[in-house]
């Protein structure tokens, strides 16, 4: 991979992370929280927001859907290694 390759996947990266931020912080500010609760009910968030941003995805790799599942997949296990990395780090 050449710099500029890479400078880019960085870019894009990072731009992916902050809507990603900007995206949580939209919903959890609007969305319908129980009685008593000051925050929503961070499984339901969790699946809802990432079920709608799934179902965008899949519409818009049409003939590449199980493509986009595998890639989602290796995108969760990579997280949730960066996550456990970080927090043992911690």
């Amino acid at each position: 991979m050449n710099k500029s390759t890479e400078k880019d996947i960085d870019h894009n990266n990072d731009l992916a992370f902050k809507l990603a931020i900007k995206t949580l912080e939209a919903y959890a500010k609007d969305c319908v929280v129980a009685k008593g609760d000051k925050t929503m009910d961070p499984i339901l968030g969790s699946y809802l927001l990432v079920n709608n941003l799934v179902i965008g995805l899949l519409f818009k790799a049409e003939g590449f859907e199980q493509d986009v599942v595998a890639i989602l997949k290796d995108a969760i296990d990579d997280a949730e290694y960066k996550i456990n990395k970080s927090r043992k780090a911690s």
